[in-house]
């Protein structure tokens, strides 16, 4: 019998998937504990168009987080700090005050663990930083420490 598992079931089958499963194991196990429906036209029409609505949601993401890239790559972004007679940074800069900086210019919210820092900037002047955004995309933001 084929089953659409409408819930995850823990070594039979995750959520939306279509399987092929014993009759007896569908009907007292999969549907009597809801995890499955029969499968029926009317059910796969849904399904169907569900899917696509999951791709045109994800396909709108993936266009907005390119749109949020090329504005984080385009421009610098300053951040002022306390500097020192030697020409060093106060403690350093940091993913948080990188995040912010991006945040409060782009308009959308950077949290500090998309942004990757090898170590705190601790030297006046331009620096390139990688943003990871959702979806995979890596923006190369350009950050300008400038004595406060």
């Amino acid at each position: 019998m084929k089953v659409v598992f409408i819930k995850d079931a823990p070594g039979n089958g995750r959520k939306g998937e279509l399987k092929e499963v014993s009759d007896g194991f569908a009907k007292n196990f999969l549907i009597a504990k809801g995890f499955a429906q029969a499968v029926t036209p009317q059910l796969m029409q849904k399904l169907e168009k569900e899917r696509k609505e999951q791709d045109q949601k994800k396909q709108k993401e993936a266009a907005r987080q390119q749109i949020l890239k090329s504005e984080i790559e385009k421009r610098i972004f300053s951040i002022k700090v306390k500097i020192g007679d030697k020409g060093q940074v106060f403690g350093g800069v940091h993913e948080k005050e990188v995040a912010k900086a991006i945040s409060d210019k782009v308009g959308e919210e950077i949290g500090k663990n998309q942004v990757e820092i090898q170590e705190a900037l601790k030297t006046p002047g331009e620096h390139s930083v990688a943003v990871n955004l959702p979806g995979g995309v890596v923006a190369k933001a350009r950050i300008n420490i400038e004595p406060a």
